[in-house]
């Protein structure tokens, strides 16, 4: 198989867009793939103090690679979640990476609030986890003057969210579904520069270019069945991923939710809450070992 650009011979063929491409020109294209859905999407601005939250892995060392190299102004936040050794390799690739694209790099250890995930019980440990790192990346953005958060998001991530939320009944959250939401009463706008890429195309990525990433799954990481159907709906209808995520963009701004969000200050911490105490601070005093207290 022959790259349909150079000729040269092709690493992948791209079902979804019928094109075959070499390692010198995927780099290239994926790159006219990234800045095509934010420029479309209006995902992040030039002149923005873009926050890029990278733990180590394929898609967000390829999100913070691509916004470098189109001419973002982005600065790396590592969270270091305390997951025994894998949080050690992942800390190292992310240096690595911050490195290599010459950007800086900013570490936060969650062991300074008290715990780490492997002090978490195993039934929620995911859950603590999502919560910690939305906790933490908000309050570091807020606290040093970062316009936008951006994660590594892949179509994946989306359209899985949505099943997993709708089937469990969580319409309210089908809003929440769009590649920008603009911040609030102290939270800071997040943004998903690759809604529209797949793992694999991100995979592909890093790999052309010899992008440091980590190949390593987290140990707390269930096995995702539905990400498995996913994948078997894309073998089977090549570019359903992307139509699909693009469909719940439509989705999500024509969807009106009834319940109204009150939001308030939580009493220990001073960071946006939905209740009088954040779940971040519950899960602080729940799961400390050395009761640390978080500087307001």
């Amino acid at each position: 198989m022959k790259c349909s650009k150079c000729k040269e011979k092709a690493i992948t063929y791209l079902k979804p867009y019928r094109i075959a491409l070499c390692k010198n020109c995927y780099p290239d294209f994926y790159l006219n793939l990234v800045n095509r859905s934010i420029k479309k999407y209006k995902i992040i601005r030039k002149n923005e103090k873009i926050l890029a939250c990278v733990s180590g892995g394929k898609d967000s060392s390829a999100m913070a690679f691509a916004l470098k190299k189109l001419g973002y102004n982005i600065e790396i936040l590592y969270i270091d979640l305390g997951i025994g050794e894998y949080s050690v390799k992942s800390k190292k690739v992310v240096e690595e990476l911050a490195e290599e694209i010459d950007v800086p790099i900013h570490v936060v250890e969650l062991s300074e609030y008290g715990f780490t995930i492997d002090d978490v019980d195993v039934k929620k440990v995911c859950s603590v986890c999502g919560t910690a790192k939305r906790y933490l990346m908000n309050r570091f953005a807020r606290l040093n003057g970062f316009d936008v958060i951006v994660t590594g998001h892949t179509a994946e991530d989306l359209i899985l969210f949505f099943f997993k939320n709708v089937l469990s009944g969580g319409i309210e959250w089908i809003p929440k579904l769009i590649p920008r939401s603009e911040g609030f009463n102290g939270l800071i706008a997040k943004a998903r520069p690759l809604f529209e890429r797949s793992e694999k195309e991100n995979m592909l990525f890093v790999l052309s270019l010899n992008i440091p990433f980590l190949m390593d799954e987290c140990p707390h990481a269930p096995r995702d069945v539905w990400k498995e159907i996913l994948y078997d709906i894309e073998a089977k209808k090549p570019g359903f991923k992307q139509n699909f995520v693009r469909g719940l963009i439509k989705l999500a701004k024509s969807v009106r939710v009834k319940k109204e969000w009150e939001f308030k200050k939580c009493r220990i911490c001073g960071e946006t809450s939905s209740s009088e105490i954040c779940a971040f601070c519950r899960y602080v005093e729940k799961f400390k070992k050395h009761g640390q207290s978080i500087e307001r």
